[in-house]
């Protein structure tokens, strides 16, 4: 019977996080990782050959649980999906408060001393092109600026969450309303321009 796995990825990712959020990037290392959890350093190494791609994983790792909640409830290029998406951004947040400060304080390029390895790359620019073809496709079909969709459904959520979280709190049903609220406003029609449905066929492109 194949023994338990001691120290699982998860574990060792949980203490990259603490460590980024303690001491900022300086403090994540593989060594501090060991001494966090009881790892080996072989453990930690045979899994992350890199200090950058130890990093690299645990902050990816909140980004994909980002985007997987993000991304579908952006699962349709319209306005209410948009105001759900920039409404998920909270109540994810309110759920993962640790991954969400994660990603709000630190860039993925402010953890990185060198270059990632290729498949840590691979899964960053994948990610990156997954969330700008979902906010193009939001613009394209709604008829609004990607600068005034990147408002509404980006800039005015994290800027709630951000103020919130610096004050140890989390977001509350009234912020969220709140952020509803404005990102129905932003995204409100313009005059004399009609939303496509996304699930038909816009019949002026034909």
């Amino acid at each position: 019977m194949p023994q338990p796995v001691k120290y699982s990825t998860d574990v060792l990712l949980d203490a990259v996080r603490v460590l980024l959020l303690d001491g900022g990037p300086a403090a994540a290392s593989a060594r501090a990782v060991c001494l966090a959890t009881g790892a080996s350093s072989g453990t930690v190494y045979h899994r992350f050959p890199t200090r950058d791609d130890l990093v690299a994983a645990a902050w990816l790792r909140a980004q994909d649980r980002f985007l997987d909640a993000y991304l579908g409830a952006l699962s349709l290029p319209d306005t209410d999906h948009a105001v759900d998406a920039a409404a998920t951004v909270l109540t994810w947040s309110r759920t993962h408060p640790e991954d969400a400060t994660l990603l709000l304080r630190l860039a993925l390029r402010d953890l990185l001393h060198r270059d990632l390895s290729a498949p840590l790359q691979r899964r960053a620019e994948t990610n990156q092109r997954a969330l700008h073809e979902k906010l193009t496709a939001l613009a394209t079909h709604t008829g609004h600026p990607l600068a005034d969709v990147l408002l509404a459904v980006v800039d005015l959520p994290y800027t709630v969450v951000r103020r919130v979280l610096q004050t140890g709190n989390v977001p509350t049903d009234d912020d969220v309303a709140a952020v509803r609220r404005a990102a129905t406003a932003l995204l409100a029609p313009h005059p004399g321009v009609r939303e496509k449905n996304p699930a038909r066929p816009d019949p002026d492109s034909r």
